[in-house]
């Protein structure tokens, strides 16, 4: 008897602590290295369709400004359903929300997507960049940002 109460005690300890602990951190986190300064913010949107990708932040379905630190940037955008998800990040070293161009209309500030992707004429499309994420689950995505 004494056996099976510690048994059942076991095994309900076990559902307990099984049915409460979730991962430490769900969402999508997004990640930048090799940034060439700390100069501004890293600007990162996070897009769950192809409406304003990318060239749209405020039509982004999320939006973070990061600090800079030791080369690196991170968010976490936490608590998101499922579905299919793209990202641009833009290294805003002058802090004027936008990204600055020169003459030819080339970027002088750094940017990228998630896939890494990029396109030719342009930012690449929805359809290259877009990725999948599953509810209550952590998506890591890194980004390798260029200049």
């Amino acid at each position: 008897m004494n056996s099976m109460i510690r048994l059942l005690s076991g095994v309900f300890a076990l559902i307990l602590f099984t049915s409460f602990t979730r991962n430490a951190e769900d969402g999508i986190r997004v990640s930048v290295k090799a940034v060439r300064s700390a100069k501004g913010h890293m600007l990162i949107s996070l897009y769950r369709d192809n409406k304003g990708y990318p060239d749209n932040p405020s039509a982004a379905f999320r939006k973070a400004q990061v600090d800079i630190s030791n080369g690196e940037a991170s968010v976490l955008f936490s608590g998101l359903p499922a579905g299919e998800y793209a990202v641009s990040i833009l290294h805003d070293e002058n802090d004027d929300q936008k990204m600055n161009k020169n003459n030819l209309g080339l970027p002088r500030e750094g940017y990228g997507f998630s896939n890494n992707v990029v396109g030719a004429f342009g930012p690449p499309s929805w359809n290259r960049a877009r990725f999948s994420h599953r509810s209550q689950s952590l998506t890591t995505i890194q980004i390798r940002i260029r200049y």
